[in-house]
């Protein structure tokens, strides 16, 4: 009994991190794709752009020019690429983005199946419990 109880808190556990990893994914695939369309959109920009400063404050101006950008490849480290490559690397991204999430969903579902497995296990243990006090007399 102790071991089931346990097990299922573990489970609840695990089952709630890779949960907040799907989400972390998610919003990074997310992201990812507003990224890709900015740069497609960016070159077409003729008039002004907005620029996020921070705190909700948007400054004007003339559109950048997109022919190169700056890509972040992980560890504060930034390099230039074509538009082109740029797009092409942020696609590989999303897909892997995309491929992790079906991973941690599966992994997901196993656990969530294991713990409505334990979770059913502990009901018919109780139910088990109260049968023989049900039959004495109160």
């Amino acid at each position: 009994m102790n071991r089931l109880i346990l097990e299922s808190r573990m489970l609840e556990s695990t089952f709630n991190e890779l949960t907040s990893r799907q989400g972390l994914l998610e919003r990074m695939l997310i992201e990812s794709r507003a990224s890709i369309e900015t740069i497609k959109e960016v070159s077409s920009a003729r008039d002004e752009v907005l620029v996020p400063v921070g705190a909700g404050v948007l400054l004007r101006g003339p559109p950048p020019t997109a022919d190169k950008v700056l890509v972040s490849i992980g560890a504060n480290v930034v390099v230039e690429k074509t538009k082109e490559a740029a797009q092409k690397m942020l696609e590989e991204r999303a897909k892997a983005l995309e491929e992790n999430i079906v991973t941690l969903i599966s992994q997901r579902n196993q656990v969530a199946q294991r713990l409505e497995a334990d979770r059913m296990a502990l009901q018919a243990y109780v139910d088990a419990q109260e049968q023989p006090r049900q039959g004495q007399p109160g």
